[in-house]
């Protein structure tokens, strides 16, 4: 099927076909009530548990019940198993030999959480539970460890990354708890082995290609629950979410789509989309996953405090709780919406032609689920969508005198609910 419409017709476009869906999201009372669950005791409490572990490095001890990273991930296992019955909670393990910062072999364990769809799709929450401290610190002035190992020293890593960790924990009982089916598969998931280079994100993200997986979104929280930067400014209305380009990546789709719906569910709370991978010189557990083709990006406070980061004074009194809800907020209407959403469309082989010459026409496979598409547009030099349109349950679609040239064009998946996708982009 096709429609047709002449461009100078689309502001003025009334038809009945065309307004089975409105142009701007509509508040789902289901998303409201996930959002207002979220609980920022709760977090805190994690973040705290989190730390009374003492050091959770990667290649601390495993056989201590009390202090290290062994008895760290099986508390996270045993906690997320008691969520609900409907979560398949387990080791995402892999025994690495000695590579750059990975010292000795290491029983390396991601620890995650499932909450099957309809669909197999996934999306992922996630941050990592491993910690580090570098330079040298009076030992006798912080916990001492009951072993001797030499990763066993103390380090908290409460806000790097024990409050990323916290709002995967928390997500995974929310939506676990809520009773809701979901179009996608959702993983909450916390990596190991990030201070060490993404060790355990990158072998994730690797196995997921190995086996096939299609991961629809990467929502990676980390160091983001400190409200207080190193310059004395408290920022607790803000929050930076980081998406590598080019301008029309997955990432960048994504980034957009969570400023959207994270707005609308949060709108005292400002999404502040960074155009770049990562901080200058800084990594994160999304890296991977884009590297591999999928769509991710990384939450981060918006004022950091490096006093804070990979020092023993990284502990959980620098955490603001109710700062912590608020993006642990703005994470659950992303995830929620997206994952009630039809999957994207797929482009067919000439997704994007001249029609007649002087035409844009848009070409796409249908999605499962959909009820209808929405069509956007920009000018080439914005870095955002200006306009949409939606075409109801078509898959093929033509803009009248609207040169392929001079716009960047889109298509998203509309669902029963009006729910939408990610948009794909038709560009080279």
């Amino acid at each position: 099927m096709k429609f047709i419409v002449p461009a100078l017709c689309i502001l003025l476009l009334a038809a009945p076909a065309l307004e089975a869906q409105s142009t701007d999201p509509v508040l789902d009372p289901r998303i409201e009530a996930l959002v207002a669950e979220v609980d920022a005791e709760r977090l805190l409490a994690i973040v705290e548990h989190l730390e009374s572990f003492g050091t959770r490095h990667t290649m601390s001890t495993t056989d201590h019940p009390e202090w290290g990273i062994g008895a760290a991930r099986e508390w996270m296992l045993e906690e997320m198993g008691s969520y609900s019955d409907r979560l398949q909670v387990s080791f995402d393990a892999y025994d690495v030999e000695p590579q750059g910062r990975i010292q000795v072999r290491t029983d390396l364990r991601n620890v995650k959480a499932i909450l099957p769809g309809r669909s197999d799709r996934r999306i992922y929450v996630s941050g990592h539970y491993d910690s580090v401290v570098y330079g040298d610190y009076d030992s006798t002035a912080v916990p001492q460890p009951p072993t001797d190992g030499p990763w066993d020293g103390y380090a908290p890593g409460a806000n790097d990354d024990a409050s990323g960790t916290a709002i995967a924990m928390e997500l995974a009982r929310v939506f676990a708890q809520s009773g809701l089916e979901f179009d996608a598969t959702l993983v909450f998931i916390g990596f190991a082995g990030e201070e060490q280079g993404l060790v355990g994100a990158r072998l994730h993200a690797e196995r997921m290609v190995d086996e096939e997986v299609e991961i629809t979104a990467v929502f990676n929280n980390d160091m983001i629950g400190n409200s207080m930067g190193g310059t004395g400014i408290q920022d607790a209305r803000t929050v930076r979410i980081f998406a590598p380009g080019p301008e029309d990546s997955p990432a960048r789709q994504l980034a957009r789509y969570i400023h959207r719906v994270g707005s609308l569910y949060m709108p005292g709370h400002e999404i502040r989309l960074i155009a770049r991978e990562d901080r200058f010189g800084r990594g994160g557990d999304h890296t991977p996953f884009n590297q591999n083709g999928f769509a991710a990006v990384r939450f981060t406070e918006s004022r950091e405090n490096f006093e804070r980061q990979h020092t023993i004074l990284d502990t959980s009194d620098g955490v603001d709780p109710e700062y912590l809800q608020k993006n642990a907020r703005v994470n659950v209407a992303g995830v929620a919406s997206l994952a009630l959403a039809p999957a994207a469309p797929r482009a067919t082989p000439q997704m994007l032609r001249r029609g007649d010459g002087y035409d844009a026409q848009l070409n796409w496979e249908a999605s499962e689920g959909a009820v209808g598409y929405r069509v956007v547009w920009r000018n080439t030099w914005n870095p955002d969508w200006e306009h949409s349109l939606y075409v109801g349950d078509v898959t093929q679609f033509t803009l009248e005198d609207m040169s392929i040239d001079d716009f960047v064009y889109g298509v998203a998946a509309v669902g029963p609910d009006g729910h939408e996708s990610l948009v794909t982009p038709y560009v080279r």
